[in-house]
């Protein structure tokens, strides 16, 4: 299966509107840029990292990671 496949595939299974839009918005602004950005393989990695996270629903609500990071503070 190839990367637009699976882009794609994963896509289909997200149900929420707000989501969805959140996507089509980056990717409006992604296309429509004046410059290509370049990402360090760390970066790169770390974005990878979260969305399998997201995709795997590992993730924790707005709330829980602001009293996270107010502890961090």
């Amino acid at each position: 299966m190839s990367l637009k496949s699976k882009i794609i595939s994963h896509l289909d299974t997200i149900q929420d509107q707000e989501t969805l839009k959140q996507i089509h918005n980056w990717l409006d602004a992604f296309l429509e840029a004046d410059t290509k950005e370049t990402f360090e393989s760390g970066e790169i990695k770390a974005i990878q990292e979260g969305y399998e996270q997201y995709f795997s629903g590992s993730m924790v609500s707005p709330k829980e990671a602001s009293k996270v990071f107010e502890e961090w503070f």
